[in-house]
């Protein structure tokens, strides 16, 4: 009786809703490689400035199986929408694209470092006493972590103050947050 070679290939497999790592674990059982990419980011939350570590891809995890024998184990695991596909036949994600994805983090996670405050950008204050106001950023002291800004309200009359740069936040970031939570 002949026996054809494995094929195993990467596939994206689509999870269900906030289920990215718990099909990374189930996958395990029937893929022989797994990947689910997080990304590490810092991003306003109940008023202030906190990292989180979420998918890189929302609802998407990378599985490295042989089509033949494992696509129904796959297909209908708990927590699994499918397997992304042109038509009717899944799509083989080129292992050069997982490379390239891994080359970029660390144990399969992705920063994007802060982009510096630049002199004379509008930024808002999202910790702190000053919570809420805008500012004019000026400087960064000595070192990365302080730095000096200009209340913008009418009332502070130019007030310079001294905070630590995690309590400030680009405004345009700010607002198209804000205007996406408004339109979902």
């Amino acid at each position: 009786m002949s026996h054809l070679p494995e094929q195993t290939n990467w596939y994206l497999v689509r999870t269900k809703t906030g289920k990215e790592r718990w099909v990374r674990d189930q996958l395990h059982t029937s893929a022989t490689e797994v990947f689910l990419p997080l990304l590490k980011a810092k991003a306003p939350r109940w008023g202030r400035m906190a990292v989180s570590v979420g998918p890189l891809f929302p609802g998407y995890v990378f599985a490295k199986f042989d089509l033949q024998q494992k696509y129904f184990d796959i297909k209908y695991m708990s927590g699994v929408r499918g397997i992304v596909s042109a038509g009717l036949d899944p799509l083989a994600v080129p292992a050069a694209i997982i490379n390239e994805i891994r080359r970029r983090g660390v144990d399969d996670v992705i920063e994007i470092p802060d982009k510096p405050f630049g002199k004379g950008e509008r930024v808002l204050v999202v910790e702190g006493p000053f919570r809420g106001f805008e500012a004019i950023f000026q400087r960064y002291l000595s070192g990365p972590e302080r730095v000096a800004i200009l209340l913008s309200a009418v009332e502070s009359g130019g007030l310079r103050v001294v905070l630590s740069a995690s309590a400030l936040a680009k405004k345009c970031t700010v607002e198209n947050i804000a205007y996406r939570r408004e339109h979902r």
